[in-house]
């Protein structure tokens, strides 16, 4: 089972602590919404989960290894935030783009040219851009944009997606498209998603889990529950016990 486990995680930057004691288990297929306050450590975890960044105490285990180790092998795939901020002036095209998620494969061999390209187009058919393989990335919107980075991290084959506020700088019907396409891809093959999103209507449409984090964990349960009790008191779901 792919299943990740965070325990007693905590990180801190200079003298300020984001993470304190963080405890979460995510199972494998599970599509799981992270929403807090700005500030909560949201997007410091992600970077954990993601191998970037290592915890100043505690421990991550993913598929068995550790947060570093998963990436290296290719198990995971990562989708920053505000990628379409830094790239107005970039050359690569959409393809170009997406051919770097080979490099992470999960397999070891040596993916040919006309593999890739079958990789490539299909992965670009995921997502609904394959129109645009051969534009630049800096000339497309920020939803398509965002497309193009869930198509790399796809490209990886990846057993866990993780998206750090995947629908930021976009309008709202682009931001729908966005997870009910992660939605479609957690249902139809399977991959363990992890968002990070301020976006609490939309994202717990399709999330069936929500964790609720503010330094350490508030709540953690069905995206039904989560809305039940937010509707009735938002404000207490921010506070640990």
């Amino acid at each position: 089972m792919f299943d990740i486990q965070l325990t007693d995680v905590t990180f801190a930057y200079g003298e300020n602590v984001v993470l304190d004691k963080l405890s979460l288990a995510v199972n494998a297929g599970d599509f799981t919404a992270v929403v807090g306050p700005n500030g909560s450590g949201k997007s410091t975890m992600l970077k954990i989960m993601a191998g970037l960044i290592v915890p100043d105490c505690g421990q991550v285990t993913i598929a068995g290894k550790n947060s570093f180790q998963a990436c290296q092998a290719g198990e995971i795939g990562y989708v920053p935030q505000n990628y379409a901020k830094n790239t107005a002036g970039f050359p690569a095209t959409v393809e170009e783009i997406v051919a770097l998620g080979l490099v992470h494969s999960r397999s070891r061999k040596k993916t040919g040219k006309e593999a890739a390209r079958h990789i490539i187009k299909h992965m670009l058919e995921l997502v609904d851009i394959e129109d645009l393989r051969h534009r630049r990335v800096g000339e497309l919107s920020g939803g398509q944009q965002q497309r193009v980075m869930v198509a790399r991290a796809l490209a990886a084959n990846p057993l866990l997606l993780l998206l750090d506020e995947p629908t930021s700088g976009v309008d709202y019907d682009t931001g729908e498209k966005i997870y009910s396409l992660l939605g479609q891809l957690n249902k139809n093959l399977g991959i363990t998603i992890v968002a990070v999103s301020h976006d609490i209507e939309k994202v717990t449409r399709w999330a069936g889990k929500v964790a609720c984090i503010n330094k350490g964990l508030c709540f953690f349960g069905d995206s039904a529950e989560f809305r039940r009790n937010h509707a009735a008191a938002p404000h207490l779901l921010y506070y640990t016990s």
